[in-house]
């Protein structure tokens, strides 16, 4: 068949000769799309595509000997003009939404009808088309508008309580606000909060991470999960190996593409400083450091507070919250101040029984003893973040967005 210059050119991977029949037959009467020499497929897949550049992939879930989610995220991430059309037999379909997130634009259930292929591979050319119109020049591309209400919540000792005040007060900007608020875990390795609020999932950050040149806001809202209480979850990866492929310049992607679909973020720093935990806190608004009153608390927080100054952050970016008070041998209030020279917004009752009931139930104090002083603290501290942002004018706005601007420009290293 002659190739035009408005054929579609397609490069089948399967060695099912059912399907490769199937195709062969369907462009035999079609002038729009031309069949790529499969013997290019003996050097490698990612070879062949690279050496034939095709317009359409599709892609046999049951190739030998191969990945599909491995081969459809190679081919986006390295050609993201191509398309992606995998072909899944029937006992397979379950797995379609996988491979919509691993980067595929549409699937094919295996036996497919000529009529269905050549409409299937019709609506990804028209859909790809439009995307890549639409796309604007990367000189006149516009800097994405990042919300001011990003928090990171972070405490550099263990135990100090950061990830239930995180789920906790998530919850209650929720309610305060009346907007949707994202609760990230940014604890990549032994992160604790889809434990702690009974979610069963295998998301995470790392579905996104995957893909954090390409991100939009269908893919982001099928990764986030929508918990009980109407607060979306981020949750951290499920394995090890996933949380050591996260770098910080992907991970920074990421987050602009978070913060441009939610107005409001809430990320469980969790207490292990790193890049990625730095690219976190460049990213936000204000740092809550949780510190319980206790000489080893503070000793770390004031390290930590030597750390800030060392990454330009102002003094007024990292604002305090005492956790786990009331105790008689608490070290004073006016002490704490005075050693840490930061504001503190926020004083949390210690109260081990409910904390543990609740973790161990999967449900936040906040939802489940709305009226424990605990809860109506953690609700006062959301209603002090919404004053603080309503109170900045325009012009200081503009101001800490561009040293946050500058900020994220830099590599996130620690010193």
């Amino acid at each position: 068949m002659t190739e035009t210059k408005e054929s579609t050119r397609v490069l089948v991977i399967s060695q099912d000769n059912l399907i490769l029949e199937s195709v062969k037959t369907a462009f035999n009467t079609e002038t729009d799309f031309v069949l790529l020499d499969q013997s290019f497929l003996a050097e490698g897949n990612m070879q062949a595509v690279q050496a034939l550049l095709p317009d359409i992939v599709l892609l046999d879930y049951q190739f030998p000997d191969e990945d599909a989610y491995k081969i459809t995220d190679q081919i986006v991430t390295q050609l993201p003009s191509c398309v992606v059309v995998v072909i899944l037999p029937e006992q397979e379909v379950q797995k379609s939404n996988q491979m919509i997130l691993a980067g595929a634009r549409a699937f094919l259930i295996s036996p497919f009808t000529q009529t269905g292929l050549l409409e299937t591979l019709r609506r990804v050319r028209e859909l790809q088309s439009r995307a890549l119109a639409s796309k604007p020049s990367p000189e006149k591309a516009k800097k994405p508008s990042r919300p001011r209400n990003t928090f990171v919540v972070y405490s550099p000792k263990g135990g100090a309580g950061s990830t239930t005040i995180a789920i906790n007060l998530a919850i209650a900007l929720h309610k305060v606000l009346g907007e949707e608020v994202l609760l990230i875990d940014g604890k990549h390795f032994f992160g604790h909060v889809s434990l702690m609020l009974n979610l069963r999932t295998a998301n995470s950050i790392a579905d996104l991470i995957s893909h954090s040149g390409k991100l939009d806001a269908g893919l982001i809202r099928q990764v986030a999960l929508k918990h009980v209480s109407g607060i979306q979850v981020l949750p951290s990866p499920t394995s090890i190996s996933e949380a050591q492929g996260i770098r910080p310049d992907d991970l920074y992607r990421v987050i602009l593409g978070l913060q441009s679909v939610y107005p409001n973020i809430i990320v469980d720093g969790g207490s292990f400083l790193d890049e990625n935990t730095v690219t976190y806190m460049d990213s936000a608004y204000r740092v809550l450091l949780v510190v319980t009153p206790n000489l080893a608390s503070l000793r770390d927080a004031r390290q930590f507070l030597d750390i800030c100054r060392t990454l330009s952050y102002p003094a007024e970016k990292e604002l305090l919250i005492l956790n786990q008070t009331g105790r008689k041998t608490d070290i004073k209030l006016q002490e704490i101040e005075k050693v840490l020279h930061a504001q503190v917004i926020g004083r949390i009752p210690a109260d081990d029984i409910i904390a543990l009931s609740s973790m161990n139930e999967g449900v936040p104090i906040i939802l489940k003893k709305p009226k424990h002083p605990i809860s109506k603290e953690i609700t006062r501290i959301a209603q002090e973040l919404v004053k603080m942002l309503a109170a900045v004018g325009p012009m200081a706005q503009a101001e800490d967005e561009k040293a946050q601007e500058d900020m994220l420009k830099k590599t996130s290293r620690l010193g």
